[in-house]
């Protein structure tokens, strides 16, 4: 679907989205944590079909055909138009894991230091009492 769109493209819209989301949401400053991280856990529901929908398909591989034999190869510009074509659907699920693994990084991260900060309230306010 989003497989000729440039990926920090998608990415960026996605980030925004979450800024936008988060501020929106959670404008006043008593609200409870768990309700941020099932916010941010949704958005990266969203981030990761998002990304998925980014993957090039894999039957479209299949349709460029698999020589088995030399004969099958009549000339050189069909060797090229082959690696050519694997060569850019390598790249583009390279790019994808990529930015999967910075926005699963970034979703935990940022989930843990709401968890913490949750706990920490917690915490001193029983200190206080």
């Amino acid at each position: 679907m989003f497989t000729d769109t440039p990926i920090i493209y998608v990415v960026a819209a996605l980030f925004l989205m979450y800024l936008i989301a988060y501020f929106v949401r959670f404008r006043n400053k008593n609200v409870d944590a768990f309700d941020k991280m099932k916010l941010s856990m949704i958005l990266f529901g969203i981030y990761s079909v998002v990304l998925w929908l980014c993957l090039p398909t894999t039957p479209a591989l299949e349709t460029f055909g698999y020589p088995e034999t030399i004969s099958d190869i009549q000339n050189n510009s069909q060797v090229l138009r082959l690696l050519q074509d694997y060569n850019k659907a390598i790249v583009r699920t390279t790019n994808v894991l990529h930015w999967f693994l910075f926005g699963f990084i970034f979703f935990f991260m940022t989930n843990i230091y709401l968890y913490t900060t949750h706990r920490e309230s917690e915490f001193n306010s029983k200190n206080k009492q």
